[in-house]
């Protein structure tokens, strides 16, 4: 691996249109394509995969998982076991943009995942992140960046428009019931759900921490 002072810098800033501020306060998600650049990419996504493999203990067949374990591999708070992917998770250029969403002057990191679809693995069930975070606040947060190309046939994230103004909606943590719960929810509501199709790597989604979300297919 590269020394760390010769990884790709992130710190420049990316522009957003204010209109795209506007829509994501209404909607609680948006796209903001080409975060980061291809060459960017590939070099942390090498750095990011090695890790991953080198902390992955799964050791049961997909399908005698339950269905969160089937969801993906995810190893968690990667930016504190590699200098190289601090240097990738902190970047000034993903904080800007998030803050710039929030209409903040500054963010804090309250941690990173590594997520790893695998073949034949399950969907991820509809959520909401901010179950999981022991926070006081509705100015949260995710960002989401594929390392590979994601095709519209594979499947990027689903996002049921508007419904971070819900807030908390239900205790139920990713499962086969949350999933048939705030799907119903979203139904009763008329919540419109929307998905951005293909991503390139280096595109990132971000959505607040009470929208709700779930890529379907793997």
């Amino acid at each position: 691996m590269k020394p760390i002072h010769e990884l790709p810098e992130l710190d420049n800033e990316h522009l957003l249109p204010s209109e795209q501020v506007v829509n994501y306060a209404r909607d609680g998600h948006t796209l903001v394509r080409g975060l980061a650049k291809p060459d960017e990419i590939s070099v942390y996504r090498t750095i990011i995969s090695d890790l991953v493999r080198e902390h992955n203990y799964q050791t049961k067949p997909v399908h005698e998982r339950d269905t969160y374990g089937k969801a993906f591999i995810q190893i968690g708070n990667l930016w504190q076991m590699s200098d190289a992917v601090k240097k990738f998770v902190l970047a000034r250029r993903f904080a800007k943009v998030a803050a710039e969403l929030m209409g903040v002057s500054g963010v804090r990191i309250y941690h990173d995942q590594a997520l790893f679809k695998e073949p034949g693995g399950g969907h991820t069930p509809w959520h909401q992140d901010q179950i999981y975070w022991p926070l006081d606040t509705d100015k949260t947060i995710t960002m989401w960046m594929p390392l590979v190309p994601v095709s519209e046939e594979v499947g990027s994230m689903t996002f049921a428009s508007a419904s971070h103004k819900h807030g908390y909606i239900s205790k139920q943590v990713i499962s086969d019931e949350s999933h048939s719960t705030l799907k119903q929810y979203i139904e009763s509501k008329g919540l419109e759900t929307v998905n951005y199709g293909a991503l390139s790597a280096g595109d990132a989604t971000f959505h607040a921490g009470w929208t709700l979300h779930s890529p379907f297919l793997s």
